[in-house]
């Protein structure tokens, strides 16, 4: 069994802050690298993977100081999103459905995408969750959440924000890109980083293994 440190206040706010700002770093390292790649190769699909792999790589960071052997949780970002982004694009394909944000249905498609993501990637990380905390299973569906919301809450601050037509390079990045990813991530933040806290209050009550 490995333990979870609780001593020093580790599993409270502290935790929660830098869950959060951590996962807002991932998401705005993670939406511009996606477009990039995207351009090359994968188009809208790298955007969902490379969140998901920098957000889950920022978020191991935190995880890390309070969880011991817990670099498989990137590897589950990684492949949740991969699989969700591929099934996204083929339901693009088939059904010829937007795959942007600036149509309702594109929006639609793009949240269950998202939530897709987001219960994989949850039901891969809690195998590491569920021998070192009680009602791991809560992750799945909170993980789920978290990323459908932030979605949501990415393409309301685009739908909202008044048509900038300043010539200023800084003010339209900030409504097309900086404002969306930050209302995302901290939304998404949030509701992990929330329910996390909630679990890793909840250790098992397991000995830690003595055996070689």
């Amino acid at each position: 069994m490995v333990a979870i440190k609780t001593d020093g206040g580790q599993i409270g706010w502290r935790f929660g802050l830098r869950w959060v700002f951590l996962t807002i770093a991932g998401w705005a390292i993670g939406f511009p690298l996606g477009f990039i790649l995207g351009e090359i190769a994968l188009d809208n699909a790298g955007v969902e993977i490379c969140v998901g792999a920098m957000v889950g790589l920022m978020q191991w960071f935190a995880l890390r100081r309070v969880v011991k052997k817990a670099g498989f949780w990137v590897l589950a970002n990684i492949t949740g999103f991969i699989v969700s982004s591929s099934i996204h694009a083929a339901a693009c394909y088939f059904w010829k459905t937007p795959d942007d944000l600036v149509h309702p249905l594109g929006v639609l498609m793009w949240t269950l995408s998202f939530i897709l993501g987001g219960a994989l990637t949850g039901l891969l990380q809690q195998r590491i969750l569920r021998r070192q905390v009680r009602r791991s299973g809560w992750w799945v569906p909170a993980s789920a959440a978290g990323w459908g919301l932030g979605e949501i809450g990415l393409a309301i601050i685009g739908f909202v924000s008044p048509v900038m037509r300043e010539r200023s390079v800084v003010l339209l990045l900030l409504r097309n890109l900086i404002a969306p990813t930050a209302m995302g991530a901290v939304i998404l933040g949030i509701v992990t980083g929330g329910v996390l806290i909630w679990l890793l209050r909840q250790p098992t009550q397991q000995l830690p293994d003595t055996a070689t």
